[in-house]
């Protein structure tokens, strides 16, 4: 994210067309020393503040933390929106929810046209938008279409660091089968999973993101001997994730780069589980590398972007990282799939930013190879 309080310096004339061109975010009643951020960007509201001009067209993250007496930020509460040329979107304070929420006018349009034709007198109070870091942030929501944001953002819009959780009724509370478990058994497993002992809670109506349900790596039921099949190579589940967009790999890209930036502008825990878990299933298919190609390849790309931006606490390259772990699982494969180009290219760039190494590579591992038994004569 954007520490950088400095003033942007712009050529007069790129600014006059990207004014002509750009979005225009407005914003009321927001507190002055609220945090508000736009993208990659962070500021401070001032007293002067009303919005964002000059914002390219695309999908944008917006969002806002307020302060407490003691300067105590609360979590990030935003929206996402994808922003046509010209646009204007406006937005107000919710004083009771301390959010942004759609403005609460008779008239939103005619409000749009007043200000619209009142935008001169207002440049002075919108802040323009940081191209400093545009290119960041279309490396890393380049393939995001406005199909995508409508589909996967929250129903009631608002996304949070964590979703809302409310009970469950007792009718949907899930039970397991009475017949087949006995009351030794269900104790047994309370002592050992004390997980079985908290309250069942469920996302509150809409305020959850709405991406598609990742298959595990191994189905449910499998019989024994086809475990360790799908836990080797799970071309079964990936078909699965496929399936979900209709074969069309650009859809499942998108909402890839859209559950990371939800996750790393938003702090939204939701969307990091989201991410991690395409990551896992992708990662540990040779089958699926020969399948999808064109995927994977887009895939390896949007990874190169993303993984520089992960947390300090999943940069470490060691095995007990498991996204580490799991993006050295996916360069094997990369290179088995016949995808090395795009593996050699991953590696450079991981190698450079985060100092991520892979020696022996593509060197078997012992655990993996096959176990020798003699037997007696």
């Amino acid at each position: 994210m954007n520490k950088d309080n400095s003033s942007m310096q712009m050529d007069p004339e790129l600014a006059l067309r990207l004014l002509a061109d750009g979005a225009v975010l407005v914003i009321a009643g927001v507190p002055v020393g609220t945090e508000f951020g736009i993208d990659l960007c962070s500021y401070t509201i001032g007293p002067d503040f009303r919005g964002v001009k000059m914002i390219p067209p695309g999908v944008h993250y917006v969002w806002c933390a307020s302060r407490g007496p003691y300067g105590d930020a609360a979590p990030r509460v935003g929206f996402v929106h994808f922003f046509h040329p010209n646009e204007i979107l406006v937005r107000e304070w919710d004083n009771e929810l301390e959010e942004l929420r759609p403005r609460q006018t008779a008239d939103p349009e005619l409000e749009r046209t007043r200000i619209r034709k009142n935008l001169a007198q207002l440049e002075r109070v919108l802040a323009p938008y940081d191209y400093r870091y545009v290119c960041k942030w279309k490396d890393l929501t380049g393939s995001v279409t406005e199909a995508c944001v409508n589909r996967c953002r929250p129903e009631l819009g608002t996304i949070r660091t964590n979703i809302e959780l409310e009970s469950c009724t007792d009718a949907d509370r899930p039970r397991g089968g009475a017949d087949n478990i006995s009351k030794r058994n269900t104790a047994a497993k309370l002592l050992l999973d004390e997980s079985e002992m908290l309250p069942y809670l469920k996302p509150v109506q809409g305020t959850a993101p709405r991406f598609c349900a990742v298959p595990t790596r191994v189905p449910q039921n499998s019989p024994p001997a086809d475990v360790s099949r799908h836990a080797i190579d799970c071309i079964a589940a990936v078909d699965i994730l496929f399936e979900k967009f209709e074969q069309n790999s650009d859809a499942l890209i998108e909402e890839v780069q859209l559950a990371f930036v939800f996750f790393l502008v938003g702090y939204s825990i939701e969307s990091l589980d989201h991410w991690r878990k395409v990551l896992a299933l992708l990662a540990h298919s040779e089958t699926a590398v020969s399948k999808y190609k064109l995927a994977f390849m887009k895939y390896s790309e949007v990874l190169a972007y993303q993984l520089p931006h992960l947390p300090e606490e999943l940069m470490a390259p060691t095995m007990h990282n498991t996204v580490y772990k799991d993006v050295r699982e996916l360069l094997v494969n990369l290179h088995a799939g016949g995808l090395m180009v795009n593996a050699e290219r991953l590696m450079k760039r991981l190698a450079k930013q985060l100092n991520w190494h892979f020696e022996g590579l593509l060197d078997e591992d012992p655990e993996e190879q096959p176990v020798i038994i003699e037997l007696p004569q």
